[in-house]
């Protein structure tokens, strides 16, 4: 078995993928699907303009973390 190796170049991914509302609304969605309505977990996008690029934020207690592993499933739980 081959390994492949991915080479990306950093100005197209940024403007492409980082900037792309498209993506980041769907990832967004599924974060928030994935919290499943739980209070203690957050889910929220950075403004535009606030950095050069864009970002979906999911944020648990880390009591929460460390039992049941949330930000690992929420994360395991995207797709592109």
């Amino acid at each position: 078995m081959r390994f492949a190796k991915f080479v990306l170049h950093r100005k197209n991914v940024q403007s492409q993928l980082l900037n792309n509302s498209k993506i980041l609304d769907n990832v967004e969605r599924q974060c928030v699907a994935a919290a499943g309505g739980d209070d203690r977990i957050s889910v929220y996008r950075n403004p535009p303009g606030v950095t050069d690029r864009g970002n979906v934020v999911v944020t648990a207690p880390m009591g929460l973390e460390q039992r049941h592993g949330t930000l690992s499933r929420i994360l395991g739980s995207v797709k592109l």
